[in-house]
């Protein structure tokens, strides 16, 4: 029930669908002949949408996120004894995948990348791909099930990789992949994920006793030197607000839910 409550809400909350749903309204509003009051959602719901797509409140609300957790380049981990690797799910277009009979990558292809640099890397590490079908109307092949195939095309050893395809959230991917893993104490496991969701995903993973390395990837800005600056495609301002917005959103409800261990989980 959560995960359909969360896609249905957010599909209205999302800034740039909100701003267009008012714009909309707006015109509604005006053929019912309230003037002032259309004008007004007109007016608020076009300048919503232009500071959505041109301005830098993405990347104000990008970077916390993506600067929680420090970056790590695979040469900081020469040394290290890495007992298990965890990727994340949402990098597979899976409907696509489906009907062209490839796998086709929407997003975040360098979890996939990483996945691969560290598994070549520490070739004794388990590998646990978390994710399961996301959608609403459809059960397509699973995200893991599609990643475990270009994995294994990228010459990773498939008796290596475990696939988890059940977890339609975060939360899962956390409660899943623990109960896959079974960790054992004093175990270095690292978390491939997006920089911006690393925080979320590391409170649901302190939150189910699965103590993990953040290996942050995927970034979307270039960090402070970057803050104030504008968006030059508005497709770009339009994708970077709508997600940070999302994670903020999911921080609060899964803290607020019990799913996360606090609201912002930083780096300990």
């Amino acid at each position: 029930m959560f995960f359909y409550a969360s896609k249905i809400i957010w599909f209205f909350l999302q800034p740039s669908a909100a701003s267009v749903f008012l714009i909309l309204a707006g015109f509604l509003f005006l053929k019912l002949n309230r003037p002032k009051l259309g004008k007004f959602c007109v007016n608020f719901g076009v300048i919503a949408l232009l500071l959505i797509a041109f301005s830098p409140l993405g990347r104000q609300l990008m970077i916390p996120l993506e600067d929680r957790f420090p970056l790590i380049t695979i040469n900081q981990l020469e040394g290290e004894k890495v007992d298990g690797i965890i990727v994340l799910g949402g990098t597979i277009h899976m409907y696509v995948s489906d009907q062209r009979g490839v796998p086709s990558i929407v997003s975040g292809a360098e979890r996939i990348i990483e996945a691969v640099k560290l598994a070549h890397k520490f070739p004794k590490a388990r590998i646990v791909l978390a994710g399961g079908p996301n959608t609403v109307l459809a059960n397509p092949t699973a995200d893991a099930t599609i990643v475990k195939q270009l994995m294994v095309d990228m010459k990773v050893d498939p008796a290596r990789i475990e696939v988890e395809k059940n977890s339609r959230n975060t939360y899962q991917n956390a409660l899943f992949a623990k109960k896959m893993s079974q960790p054992k104490k004093g175990e270095n496991w690292l978390l491939v994920t997006s920089a911006y969701h690393m925080p979320r995903a590391i409170g649901c993973f302190r939150n189910v006793g699965f103590n993990v390395k953040a290996y942050p990837v995927d970034y979307h800005t270039g960090g402070e030197k970057s803050r104030f600056s504008p968006f030059y495609y508005a497709l770009d301002g339009v994708t970077i607000t709508d997600t940070a917005t999302k994670e903020w959103l999911g921080l609060l409800v899964y803290w607020a839910t019990g799913r996360s261990s606090s609201f912002f989980p930083e780096n300990q």
